[in-house]
């Protein structure tokens, strides 16, 4: 899969309201009635921006360029950090964060979107492009632990991170891949797709391979790959997460995307349910395709939410062939 790679050091600025645009760090600090000494933070007379903040009942947080050239920002990353409890502030600043796809280092130093603390950690999410973005995670005394090319979609209470992994935003087809990250272990897996692949992909599957035997000259015009097992696919709607046996849910949509694509070639349905468990382990990881006729079957008329609870599980899993 091509990649649209951030080159370079400097990244044009975002014109849509980062937080604090064009103001020092002491003015917005000030603002928000946030204490600080003069030599606590070193950037305070400087204009700071794409700013994003964490602002909650423990912590005020906000991660920030420094305004040292228009319409550009150039790194580091700084971070400053105050904690309401010890009244005392932290700071760090991240140099470079890069994240790899398809073994290729992509530069994470985007524009900043937002931050949050989940667990020991805290993420920036960076803006690279129109379809690729990335979450810079760091540990609570603000150093680097890595990258993830891509969006957050979901959270585990120990602190695994589900997120969508970017795409390219001009192609011909657009495949999902959804993953997981423990920041504990450090592991990071794409859990969609998923092989060995049930029934809905593998009857895409075998359409697509049908229709590519027929329409060479198409995949041609198009651009199109052509490869059977990749086609379009969407996330629709949210992901849901439930601790007490790691699983989650989440619908794909298997509808064409457009781009060019023949509008008789072979799609799925709009709606495909998968329902997983132990994503915490890859060795007991498992999972379920199922339309909604099939959740209704299994489990009654219950929403997404419902689908991740032991209850519901069990009956999902209990019967691979039903």
């Amino acid at each position: 899969m091509a990649l649209f790679i951030a080159v370079g050091v400097a990244f044009y600025v975002g014109r849509n309201g980062a937080q604090g645009e064009g103001k020092t760090l002491r003015q917005l600090l000030t603002a928000e009635h946030l204490p600080f000494a003069a030599d606590s933070l070193g950037n305070l007379d400087k204009v700071i921006t794409s700013g994003a903040e964490l602002n909650d009942a423990q912590q005020f947080a906000i991660a920030y360029y420094v305004s040292d050239s228009p319409e550009q920002l150039n790194p580091p990353i700084y971070i400053d950090l105050y904690d309401r409890r010890a009244e005392r502030w932290k700071s760090g600043a991240i140099e470079a964060a890069t994240a790899k796809s398809e073994g290729v280092d992509v530069d994470c130093l985007g524009s900043l979107l937002e931050v949050t603390a989940f667990a020991n950690y805290f993420a920036l999410e960076t803006h690279i492009n129109p379809s690729a973005g990335c979450e810079i995670i760091l540990s609570r005394d603000l150093k680097l632990k890595t990258s993830l090319y891509g969006w957050t979609v979901g959270r585990f209470g120990d602190g695994g991170i589900v997120y969508h992994r970017s795409q390219i935003h001009f192609a011909t087809v657009h495949p999902a891949e959804i993953a997981v990250y423990d920041p504990e272990t450090d592991k990071d897996y794409t859990i969609f797709p998923h092989k060995p692949f049930q029934e809905i992909r593998l009857r895409l599957t075998e359409e697509l391979r049908d229709f590519f035997k027929t329409h060479q000259d198409y995949c041609k015009q198009a651009n199109d790959p052509c490869d059977p097992e990749l086609f379009d696919s969407s996330l629709t709607g949210k992901v849901v997460t439930d601790d007490r046996e790691h699983a989650l849910a989440f619908v794909i949509s298997y509808e064409l995307q457009g781009f060019g694509q023949d509008d008789k070639k072979p799609a799925g349905p709009a709606e495909a349910v998968y329902v997983y468990r132990h994503v915490n382990d890859q060795a007991r990881m498992e999972y379920r395709e199922m339309s909604w006729t099939d959740v209704k079957a299994r489990v009654g008329d219950a929403p997404l939410e419902k689908l991740v609870e032991p209850d519901a599980l069990e009956k999902i899993f209990s019967d691979a062939s039903k």
